[in-house]
Parts: C-alpha cells; structure tokens; sequence
C-alpha cells in the first residue's frame, strides 16, 4: 500500500500541464452563455470598485460568509475549518479588500484589476488595453500572450455577458496560489489547508491545482493508498463564489454579481475536462498498482512513461481545442459542430437541478466516465510522436495530436457539457437575469 501511495505521488508531481483545463474560459463562456435570454435581456451594468461593495455590504457578508463556512463543514468531506481569525469582521480595520480576500481563503497578492477580455463580436476598442502583468499575478505569462485585456474603470457600462465571461477566466490568474503551508508567502501557515497535496513546484502555477482538479470517483484502494487525492477544492470554491454572485444580485450589485458568477463557473467547466476528474486516464488500478510495484524495487521505467503519456496527452488536448476554436473564429465558421456546441441547449435540462453537489456528482462523474475513451483516441493521434527518438516529457509541448473523426466527435461532446454546466449554473445563480436593475 505504501508503494501504490508513493507512486501515485510521484506520477501526479510530475504532471505540469494538469493545473489547466481549458484554454482560455473567456471565449468558451461568451459562446456558451450568448443565447441565455437573462443574458441577451440584462440591461448593461456599471464597474463599481470592490471596496465599495466591501463598505456596503459588511455586514451581510459576514453573515453569508458565515452560512457558508458551516455549509462546508456540513456538507464537504475533508473541508479544512477556516480559523476563527479569517473571520470577516463588520467593523474590521486596515486593508478591506485584503481582509476578505483572506476570509474567502484566497490569495491576497491577486490583482484584480477591473478589465474585461476582448471577446469576438463584442465592441471594446474604446478601451485602453492592459499588459498580462497587470492582470494577474504570475512572471512568465507566455500562457496568455494571445489574450486580450482592456481596462474597465469604476463606472464604465459593459454588457453583463462580458462581465462574466471575462470573468471566468479568473481563476487562473492566481487565486489559488501559494495557499499552502509549504509554499512561499504569508498565507500557508494561516489558511489550514495543510502541505501542497500534489503538483510541480517547478511551475509557479502549480499550486492551483488541488483547488481545479476533482477527484471523486476513483476506486477505493486509490484513495486508500493515496488519501491525499481526496483533497481538492473546486466544488467550494464553485460554492463560495456562486453563493457570493446570487447575495450581490439580491442586494443590487449587479456587476459584482456577474463577476463573483464568472469565477464560479471556472472550476465548473474545469471538472468537465477529464483530465481534471480521474488521476491517470488510460491506466486502470490493477495496472496502476503493478507500475507501484515494479517502481518500487527499482524498475521505474513504466512509471516515467506513465508521467510522460499522461502530461503530453493533457496539454496536447488543451492545444488542439484552442487552436480549433481560435481558427473558426478567425473564419467566422458559425455552422461548425464546435461552435455550435457551446451554444447547443437541448440537454440542458435533462440534468439534475444544480446545488452544492453538482459539480461532484453530476459534472465530475461524466468526464470521469470519459476519461479512458479520451486517452485512448488522444494515444492514436500521438502514437507517431510518442515513439519518435528522443520523445520525453521535456518536449511534450511542441507535440500536437492529429485530427481524427472519433477525437473530434469526443471533444464536441465535452465542449457540449462545458456549455450546458454553465448554463445550468448560470440559470440558478440568476433565474430572470433581465430583471436585475442596471446601477445608476
């Protein structure tokens, strides 16, 4: 059991591009939530700075934040307590936007600038453009050298799917950063979420990845070897920030209720990415076990394979679907299958109502049911590439899979569920969007 639980470790260390889903949330969720009517109908909202809503809503965040962290410790196996002197406090002194930034557990170093991303078919061009930089907090942004970022003052009018769409990308620009007891910074030692349970610490964005992956359908002896696979985040994260979008909306602060909203629907449509919902597609337990093994008295070539499949299959996934997308875009190719796969309604309702379980049970368990089926295909189109001289995970991101009819129809059917997830999420969050009133 021992080997299994280090083996296991080590595999999930070694996989750097696992704290990405999808690439770029911003272009999906515009596409995903364009035909909502509480999108089309919602009156355009006004920028207002988070230490306004901070002073105006003190004192029913402190109630709400309450509520949920009970929520949590009720109803979440394995949620760490937050500790009594993150508390928001009504009357708190100093820095409030540091202060509830630490109270949702979050980093305090994050940005938040107020900007929205330059989404196709959406005018901004008035709008002075921002650097990476000054959206979020990482030194190597080479990640986001194509994205967009304007500024968007306190006051300026947006449309509220610009809001949240620009939103969703959020969560990626360093919320979940260095919030471990093991990382750089201040806050490990007083957020109670222990040491780093996986990733690279190679990678600056790597401690993100327990709060964007979701294991929790994995056969009990994995957990049982390896019992740290169990802490992960996304579905409090996804709690904590809906729970936050629905309370601005009710006390007429639309705009944070768009915003809180889009960081919501990340860790959402990240849990429909396999990759992010089983530990190691393509490997079954049984298998799983004999690599623990042979690693362990000294043979760990199957083992550094494994490392070497699983994180060059991800990232070539996370290439292929953005080079698609951002390719139909540039062409304007409306009537193609991908595109109209975000937009695409009709199953929306044949899922369960969302609530707090949702993304476990519901969005979790379908890409967990695909997981092995996507490795598969992605192992064919690859296959050329993986037994080229000199392949390793070192050169794994100059790899790109071949297209194929049965890794296309797969990955429509996953942009399919980003698509109606986020919806689902979006219709619950704000029933009747149209009728929230624009500020004045």
């Amino acid at each position: 059991m021992r080997c299994l639980s280090a083996a296991v470790c080590l595999l999930l260390v070694s996989l750097p591009g696992s704290v990405m889903a999808w690439s770029n949330h911003s272009l999906g969720s515009a596409l995903a939530l364009q035909g909502l009517a509480s999108m089309q109908q919602a009156p355009a909202v006004k920028v207002e700075a988070l230490e306004d809503f901070l002073r105006s809503e003190a004192s029913g965040l402190q109630v709400l934040l309450d509520q949920q962290e009970a929520f949590a410790l009720a109803n979440f196996p394995g949620y760490p307590a937050r500790p009594a002197a993150l508390r928001w406090q009504v009357d708190g002194e100093g820095e409030r936007q540091r202060d509830f930034l630490k109270a949702l557990r979050v980093s305090p170093e994050i940005k938040l600038a107020n900007f929205v991303q330059a989404l196709p078919g959406h005018p901004g061009s008035d709008l002075a453009r921002l650097n990476a930089q000054q959206v979020m907090v990482f030194k190597q942004v080479r990640i986001w050298g194509e994205w967009t970022f304007l500024a968007a003052p306190p006051g300026e009018l947006l449309s509220p799917l610009v809001v949240v769409a620009s939103a969703a990308d959020e969560p990626d620009y360093g919320h979940d950063i260095n919030l471990f007891s093991d990382n750089p910074g201040e806050v490990g030692s007083q957020y109670n979420f222990g040491v780093q349970p996986f990733g690279d610490a190679r990678f600056e964005y790597s401690s993100q990845a327990p709060f964007h992956i979701g294991y929790y359908h994995e056969d009990a002896i994995v957990f049982a070897a390896g019992p740290f696979l169990t802490r992960t985040y996304p579905e409090w994260r996804a709690f904590q920030y809906f729970g936050l979008a629905r309370y601005a909306f009710e006390q007429g602060h639309p705009y944070w209720g768009y915003r809180f909203m889009g960081w919501g629907l990340h860790y959402i449509q990240d849990l429909t990415q396999p990759y992010h919902s089983k530990v190691l597609p393509g490997v079954e337990t049984p298998d799983l076990i004999w690599t623990a093994a042979k690693d362990a008295a000294g043979f760990p070539e199957d083992k550094q394979a494994a490392i070497a499949r699983v994180a060059n299959r991800h990232t070539a996934l996370e290439k292929f679907q953005l080079k698609w997308l951002q390719q139909l875009l540039r062409d304007g190719e409306n009537a193609s299958p991908l595109l109209q796969a975000y937009a695409q309604a009709d199953k929306d309702a044949s899922y369960p109502a969302f609530d707090s379980g949702y993304l476990r049970n519901v969005v979790s368990a379908q890409a967990f049911a695909r997981a092995d089926q996507l490795d598969a295909l992605l192992a064919q189109s690859l296959t050329t590439a993986e037994q080229a001289p000199g392949f390793s995970a070192s050169n794994q991101l100059a790899v790109e899979p071949a297209p194929s009819a049965e890794l296309n129809a797969l990955l429509i059917e996953l942009i399919g569920n980003f698509g109606a997830h986020s919806r689902n999420a979006v219709r619950a969050t704000v029933p009747v969007a149209a009728e929230v009133p624009a500020t004045d």
